[in-house]
């Protein structure tokens, strides 16, 4: 009998556990692609203020331009980097820790 119930209780576990990593998973894709769609319509709306620009000569627009363009690549990097770290976080978080698990579960249940 008791076995039974230990093992129900390791698929709740597992399955309480894949959904927080889920939902964790979920909200940092869609946190990541938030801030890589606002940095392309910065970027975006940059170059077509300096392109439209009257009072700037081409080679200062140019400068511009590549300015421009460096701080969008710097900004595709760092969204990189914080998709690389919080998808290891949500791993690292659902492999090495079973007690953290086991703490987020209390905090729903209570």
């Amino acid at each position: 009998m008791n076995e039974n119930n230990y093992i129900q209780t390791i698929g709740e576990n597992s399955t309480l556990q894949d959904s927080i990593i889920e939902n964790m998973y979920l909200k940092a894709f869609a946190s990541i692609f938030d801030a890589e769609n606002t940095s392309k319509e910065k970027y975006i709306t940059k170059t077509m203020l300096i392109k439209s620009s009257n009072d700037m000569s081409t080679q200062e627009k140019l400068t511009s331009l590549d300015k421009n363009y460096k701080c969008r690549n710097y900004e595709r990097w760092q969204n990189l980097l914080y998709f690389t770290i919080i998808s290891f976080s949500v791993l690292g978080v659902a492999v090495a820790s079973p007690i953290a698990m086991k703490n987020v579960r209390k905090l729903f249940t209570t």
